[in-house]
């Protein structure tokens, strides 16, 4: 017996708009657009305060691979059901733990 997957899409935040954000990457080259983020979630924070994150401003935010794990730092929920990490978290995290990640081969 074959089982579906079924959910429901939400509205979209702006009208009937839909806002997405696809994140390209390969490997450790996650950084690049960790580093983009950061500076655009920066921007935003500047007009709508400190605690705005990339999240609040898209309805869907995609990726493979390596941006699926940028994808999921951005948009994992803490217990209030904000997004757990900032951008400017990213890269650090990719630092301290692509040698974990990405294995190189000797």
């Amino acid at each position: 017996m074959e089982k579906t997957l079924s959910f429901q899409l939400q509205p979209p935040t702006y009208g009937n708009l839909i806002t997405i954000l696809s994140i390209d990457g390969g490997g450790v080259r996650g950084i690049i657009p960790a580093t983009i983020l950061a500076f655009l979630e920066s921007q935003l924070q500047e007009f709508d305060g400190e605690d705005a994150r990339l999240a609040d401003y898209f309805d869907v935010i995609a990726g493979t691979s390596t941006s699926g794990l940028v994808t999921s730092m951005l948009t994992a929920p803490d217990e209030n059901n904000r997004p757990l990490f900032a951008a400017k978290d990213i890269k650090p995290f990719y630092l301290e733990h692509c040698l974990k990640i990405f294995p190189q081969k000797r």
